[in-house]
């Protein structure tokens, strides 16, 4: 029994660096495709998709969230969940569908999205009557805010990046 637990957990651990390395080399094309070279720029930060496993973003200071070309500066792991949120909500359609997520979406002890910050440990607000949680470490805010709340509600993420302070 612990052998199989054991190769199952081997298998997780192999799948997640695959995907890490499959969001790198993807990125490493599109930037050839594109004739840029957004992996390193000049100041030395370290451009990275949303869409990378969130992993990576462990023991990581962000600068900033680039938009396609547009950069947001955004200091903190907080600010980079608040600068995604306000963008997606911007978006009519989007808006009614992170208010429909509100509530309905949580952790162990507290929801991810409010439609107030009531039994939050640190809420931000995004907008009249949305909040979000931000008590937490990067790896968990960015798995959440990708896979718990912009995946559920359809929202594209593939031109978002995170640059990384060197």
């Amino acid at each position: 029994m612990k052998k199989d637990l054991l190769i199952a957990e081997i298998e997780q651990a192999r799948q997640s660096l695959i995907n890490i390395v499959n969001a790198e080399f993807d990125r490493w094309i599109c930037n050839m495709e594109n004739n840029q070279n957004a992996d390193v720029s000049t100041s030395g930060e370290r451009v990275v998709p949303l869409s990378a496993n969130s992993a990576i973003f462990v023991s990581k200071k962000p600068a900033a969230v680039l938009f396609g070309d547009i950069r947001v500066e955004a200091k903190t792991w907080t600010a980079v969940l608040t600068q995604i949120l306000l963008r997606c909500d911007q978006d009519p359609i989007y808006h009614d569908r992170l208010m429909g997520l509100r509530n309905k979406t949580s952790g162990k002890v507290r929801v991810f999205l409010s439609d107030n910050a009531e039994g939050m440990t640190k809420p931000k607000q995004i907008s009249e009557g949305l909040y979000v949680e931000a008590h937490y470490g990067s790896q968990t805010m960015m798995h959440i805010l990708v896979q718990r709340i912009l995946v559920p509600i359809k929202y594209d993420y593939s031109d978002i990046s995170v640059a990384l302070k060197a």
